[in-house]
């Protein structure tokens, strides 16, 4: 998977699909093999960075934008004297 360009999550779209199913043949529990559980750790950690670096985007934003509204600019003309 890259991790430049997330666009799907095939291992979470299928431990999704297999708990929907479990849930509706009332299963009590789903197993994954090992390479599952590997690729969805895989994509999870991806996301989780990824999610990371957009809030650390959202707050230096948010930061800019706290700055920018404190500031005043006051400009004063001698009008028609």
């Amino acid at each position: 998977m890259s991790q430049n360009n997330i666009t799907t999550l095939p291992s979470v779209e299928k431990l999704i699909a297999r708990v929907s199913a479990a849930e509706k043949s009332q299963q009590k529990e789903i197993r994954i093999t090992i390479q599952e559980a590997r690729d969805l750790t895989a994509e999870l950690s991806v996301l989780t960075a990824k999610l990371g670096k957009t809030v650390q985007e959202i707050h230096a934003m948010l930061a800019e934008i706290r700055e920018s509204s404190n500031k005043i600019d006051v400009k004063f003309d001698g009008g028609t004297f």
